[in-house]
């Protein structure tokens, strides 16, 4: 099997030869490629070498692309600074006074799919879905809306906004969901397989699990069902952190699959989920990939194949491996996995 068989598979719920890896690795592929992490993220050419050359090194069975937390908001119009050597940083807080519905109609006459750094993003996604795209599974990432919204409101005051007045942050997340269906509708002839939304707000150790399963559920229903009807053939969640409480509302959502963080045992999240969808996870990405030793490496990847094995799983990180984690490390997961 190649690598994007063995992923497709696994998705439609027949056997596989083994495990598929798909690790969260995207701008820390940058640093194992001695490129500048503002080339990585202002090049479309330099993301797309750069992915493209690191699933060849490694054997990768699939390849995460990311523009990064800011993406959305500066497409919207905010304030970013590009380090040369690191990731984009929000400036400004489009929407640091009250949220009204004038300031929402402003941000809704841009088309985000024509500004910021998005059209690179999506070249991106094209070229390498043009050099690999037939052997190896190319995930698209974007922001959930409560992500955005805290990107575009500030995360402190979104949390405070989402307590004490609902009804202003309703109106935003509902601009927000509108602007995450907009843009993975756009994406659906990027070449990517799969499309995957980042939302690290939704986790427990950042709101109640009440809180996201009465307001923000909702929101990540219409999101997949727009998004399965608009084609594309998987859509999951990454939501970071002891997400225990809230797995059988994630399921509920509709998601191909979602994430699991280390902090999560793996047979716990086995048995929440059952085969109600994928589940992608889950070594820790600091203590094992940036600072452990290949020898633990592959003592945890055997572990969690072992764990795993027979399920409905994809080997991974259960969150983004840092930039500086060494090759050999990468190595050693590739060849544990291959090797089982």
């Amino acid at each position: 099997m190649t690598g994007l068989q063995r992923i497709q598979t696994l998705f439609s719920g027949r056997p596989v030869d083994r495990l598929p890896a798909l690790s969260i690795l995207h701008s820390g592929l940058a640093r194992l490629a001695r490129v500048p992490l503002g080339d990585y993220f202002s090049s479309a050419e330099t993301m797309a070498r750069v992915t493209v050359d690191s699933a060849r090194r490694f054997g990768l069975d699939g390849v995460q692309l990311s523009q990064g937390v800011t993406a959305e908001a500066e497409a919207l119009g905010a304030e970013i600074h590009q380090p040369p050597d690191g990731a984009p940083e929000l400036r400004q807080i489009l929407l640091d006074s009250a949220i009204s519905d004038e300031a929402i109609a402003c941000l809704a006459a841009i088309d985000p799919c024509q500004t910021g750094r998005l059209p690179l993003y999506r070249e991106a996604l094209e070229q390498a879905s043009r050099e690999i795209g037939s052997d190896t599974f190319i995930l698209a990432t974007l922001r959930g809306p409560l992500l955005l919204a805290a990107q575009l409101r500030g995360a402190e005051t979104l949390l405070m906004d989402l307590l004490t007045d609902p009804e202003a942050s309703d109106r935003l997340l509902e601009f927000t969901t509108g602007v995450a269906i907009r843009l993975g509708e756009w994406l659906t002839d990027s070449g990517a397989h799969g499309l995957i939304f980042g939302e690290a707000t939704c986790s427990p150790d950042f709101i109640s699990p009440v809180l996201y399963r009465d307001r923000i559920v909702p929101l990540h229903q219409r999101l997949v069902s727009a998004l399965k009807h608009a084609g594309w053939p998987v859509v999951g969640l990454h939501i970071c952190g002891r997400i225990e409480p809230i797995i059988p509302d994630i399921l509920a959502t509709g998601v191909d699959f979602f994430d699991i963080d280390y902090a999560v045992p793996a047979s716990r999240a086995l048995e929440l989920t059952g085969d109600g969808a994928v589940l992608r996870g889950n070594l820790d990405p600091a203590s094992l990939f940036r600072f452990g030793t290949p020898e633990q490496v592959h003592k945890a990847t055997r572990a969690l194949i072992d764990e795993a094995k027979g399920r409905r799983w994809i080997l991974s990180s259960g969150c983004d491996i840092p930039a500086g984690a060494p090759a050999e490390n990468i190595e050693a997961f590739m060849s544990e996995i291959i090797s089982n």
